[in-house]
């Protein structure tokens, strides 16, 4: 058997696509409905504001948007509590893991298999969807980038004690400021870092580039969970492809990569996460 198993998050465990657009648009369309921005200069502002914090999920973003500014000054924060409410209402409706994902990793851990997270994602983020979620303790160990700085205390605006908002027995560790998938360094870094050999491990997640390539380049099992890939929506990724972090270089990277042929996985999933249980538990 595989000793360890090393998982991609969004798109991977849970539909971190369908979650974005959910959450965003719910924010953007009630924007709409309160201010007279367009969506063309919103959606423009949002992708300055997202590239300078390195994250298309930017908690923040409204309170950044020289639109909003201009409008309302130092009222911003009060006139867009609705949209800002919206959006946490939409996080609570979509916020899942996909279908077999939480009794996989129970059964995978039951059997002796450590498990292991690497996300792109930042910090809070991750957690965040980690405590709501029920994967605090079911993954060992999370690889994250560490987050990105906020315009003000979040002390002031925690509803709870700081301690409430840690893991409580996942491992939470940083991967090195500014690096991104496909890293194979990082991830052989990782599996040095745990303890194990290559021949020990294998890597899971949705992305052909990001995930099966840097697995491939690692020299570890690389394993495609094309049913997160599969369930993306036109739609939705039209909407983040306007306001993303990623940079036209980024885009274009992963575009070429989804070229029929141009990365062929070595095993895949194809309908849900309990595929992968015969791959990780199988005899070597």
């Amino acid at each position: 058997m595989k000793k360890l198993l090393i998982t991609d998050v969004d798109n991977t465990l849970l539909d971190w696509q369908h979650l974005w657009f959910e959450t965003f648009s719910s924010m953007a369309n009630r924007v709409f409905e309160i201010s007279d921005v367009s969506p063309e200069r919103f959606y423009a502002e949002c992708s300055v504001v997202h590239q300078r914090h390195g994250t298309s999920e930017y908690a923040f973003v409204l309170s950044e948007l020289p639109s909003l500014q201009e409008a309302y000054g130092d009222k911003l924060l009060e006139r867009m509590r609705p949209a800002i409410d919206e959006y946490r209402a939409a996080r609570r409706r979509h916020l899942q893991l996909y279908p077999t994902v939480l009794d996989t990793l129970q059964r995978l851990k039951s059997a002796g298999t450590i498990i292991a997270a690497f996300t792109e994602s930042k910090a809070f983020y991750t957690n965040y969807r980690f405590r709501k979620l029920g994967l605090d303790g079911l993954i060992d160990v999370l690889y994250s980038p560490a987050d990105h700085d906020v315009p003000f205390d979040t002390a002031a605006i925690r509803k709870y004690e700081a301690a409430s908002y840690d893991l409580k027995e996942t491992v939470h560790r940083f991967t090195p400021n500014g690096e991104v998938k496909p890293n194979p360094h990082i991830l052989a870094a990782i599996i040095a870092e745990l303890g194990f050999e290559k021949s020990d491990v294998a890597y899971v997640g949705d992305n052909k580039l990001k995930d099966v390539h840097m697995a491939q380049q690692a020299g570890v099992l690389d394993i495609h969970a094309a049913y997160g890939a599969a369930q993306h929506r036109a739609e939705q990724y039209d909407l983040l492809k306007k306001v993303t972090h990623w940079t036209p270089e980024m885009v274009a990277q992963e575009s070429a990569a989804l070229q029929p042929g141009a990365i062929t996985p070595t095993r895949v999933l194809t309908d849900t996460f309990a595929e992968i249980v015969p791959i990780v538990l199988e005899a070597t």
